[in-house]
């Protein structure tokens, strides 16, 4: 979510209370499953307290709850996670994002959300200060749990859609939560990682200051009847499209829709035009989106939808931002926000019944291939993704990005494992790559990283038994993906500057001509 501007007439927050603070952030808790992303050990209890002196900070209500301090709690969680020792969490914290915070204030005319008014100032993010202290009131109340929090707030049908409509706008709770480059479910899914009810607060108040309805449309897919009549661009349906009531899987559909001609080719949109695209084309998004065979009755649904699920998000960013071995990696910052989000889907289905994991599950899957169309609906050249050597050993010398790691390298022993061969000196290259992800400034590497190294261990089968027609989808698509992320950001580590090259297109041309606009009309 782009922050606006503060109001006209700010009044400062008054930060919480040392004690409410130790009750909201009291320390970290194992994962809640074994699917749910592992940690690397860190360096001992230092780590710890300087995350929560960090969380308690950002979040005390000194600062305003904005894009800015979103990427820096979120960043700190995701080095920690990694194994980060207190200095790197400190200079993380201090180097990189403080000057970025922005002061808290209250809701304009001090308004106070209660359960008669939560409708009333959705989607506006002035009044976060007001969700926030609803949702601290929420989460310390006493027995209270992660589950039931989740389960009301997000997946019931009283906040989502009210027959009939209560207040000023329908709650859509759920949609909210995967809007706007899908932030909300990552901070919820930190919280709920971590047991830390005061990120489940901050994660549901940032939920319900986000707009329904401007990426993605979960509500029309989950919640609502068609009131719409058929469109001329549905009429054009392919002849191949399967019929109404068929039930497939993630990578078929992804296959469906390559070949759809109703789309826009493989040109990327820009900022404005995704309303107008969600318009013109959102009942087609739905119709891809009830596609999905989601249906969970067991553990076992449950780890297979996951699976289908990472491995579409994998393929959207890291085979789709591939151009070839010659060519500038696009690492394309928009889908990478589908692989760092779906990270969280087996932590916070953990705490979910059947139903509710059944409606995040397809949830996500329907925003994710809305952001993928968007930015071009890049095909998979999967055969040729995965025919180059894997890193440590060297690729050709065309190749834009190498497979060794930048500088002088160590010489090993000749009593060293592998000695004469590159394994030598990287046995196993993911080591090299969460180093660098520790200290590198730029905080969404570290994200993209984790994703990429942990949720392999949760995945029992390759792409092909997934899907035949994905015969050279295997588990080195991570490492890959991730080798080339980390080469295209600076191998920091190893000598090179950041080159912050996530691939914005259109959406950053566009995002800076609106900032433009508004410091013009004295707005920003």
């Amino acid at each position: 979510m782009t922050t606006s501007a503060p109001p006209t007439v700010v009044i400062p927050a008054t930060p919480s209370s040392r004690e409410i603070l130790v009750r909201l952030f009291p320390g970290v808790k194992p994962p809640p499953s074994l699917l749910a992303p592992g940690r690397v050990p860190n360096c001992g209890p230092e780590a710890t307290a300087a995350l929560l002196k960090a969380l308690r900070i950002t979040t005390s209500g000194a600062m305003s709850f904005s894009t800015s301090s979103v990427s820096t709690i979120h960043h700190l969680l995701a080095i920690y996670a990694l194994g980060a020792s207190a200095p790197v969490i400190n200079a993380a914290y201090e180097d990189t994002h403080l000057d970025h915070l922005r002061v808290a204030f209250v809701a304009p005319n001090k308004v106070t959300t209660t359960d008669d008014t939560f409708t009333d100032y959705l989607g506006n993010d002035h009044y976060y200060n007001a969700y926030l202290d609803y949702f601290h009131r929420v989460v310390l109340q006493p027995g209270v749990n992660i589950s039931d929090i989740l389960e009301k707030y997000i997946f019931s049908s009283h906040y989502n859609v009210r027959m009939p409509k209560q207040g000023t706008e329908q709650p859509k709770m759920l949609h909210r939560f995967l809007e706007i480059l899908i932030h909300p479910i990552i901070h919820v899914g930190y919280g709920a990682e971590f047991g830390i009810m005061g990120l489940i607060a901050e994660g549901l108040a940032w939920t319900s200051v986000h707009a329904a309805g401007a990426t993605t449309p979960i509500t029309r897919l989950l919640f609502t009847q068609r009131t719409t009549p058929i469109s001329e661009l549905e009429k054009q349906e392919p002849e191949w499209m399967p019929k109404a009531g068929s039930r497939l899987r993630t990578l078929r559909i992804l296959t469906l829709m390559l070949r759809d001609p109703r789309f826009f080719g493989n040109r990327t949109l820009d900022k404005h035009e995704f309303a107008a695209m969600l318009e013109s084309h959102g009942e087609i998004f739905v119709k891809y989106g009830e596609l999905w065979d989601c249906q969970i009755e067991t553990q076992e649904d449950l780890e297979a939808r996951m699976e289908e699920l990472i491995w579409a998000a994998t393929l959207m960013y890291g085979v789709g931002s591939w151009d070839g071995n010659e060519a500038e990696y696009r690492a394309d910052f928009f889908t990478a926000h589908i692989v760092t989000s779906v990270l969280f889907i087996p932590t916070i289905c953990a705490y979910l019944s059947r139903e509710s994991q059944r409606k995040l599950l397809r949830a996500h899957f329907l925003t994710s291939i809305t952001w993928w169309v968007v930015r071009g609906r890049p095909s998979f050249a999967l055969k040729d993704f995965t025919s180059r050597p894997l890193p440590p050993v060297p690729n050709v010398p065309s190749s834009k990005y190498s497979n060794t790691l930048p500088g002088t390298l160590p010489t090993p022993a000749t009593c060293a494992l592998s000695s004469t061969t590159p394994y030598a000196g990287n046995a196993n290259p993911w080591y090299a790559i969460l180093a660098d992800a520790l200290v590198h400034p730029n905080e969404h590497l570290c994200k993209v990283h984790r994703e990429a190294g942990f949720v392999l261990e949760s995945l029992s089968k390759d792409g092909v038994d997934v899907n035949p027609e994905y015969g050279y989808l295997d588990g080195s698509v991570f490492l890959r993906t991730a080798w080339l992320t980390a080469s295209a950001l600076g191998w920091v580590t190893h000598g090179e500057e950041n080159t912050g090259a996530w691939n914005y297109q259109e959406f950053q041309k566009a995002a800076l001509e609106e900032l433009e606009l508004m410091k013009g009309q004295g707005r920003a």
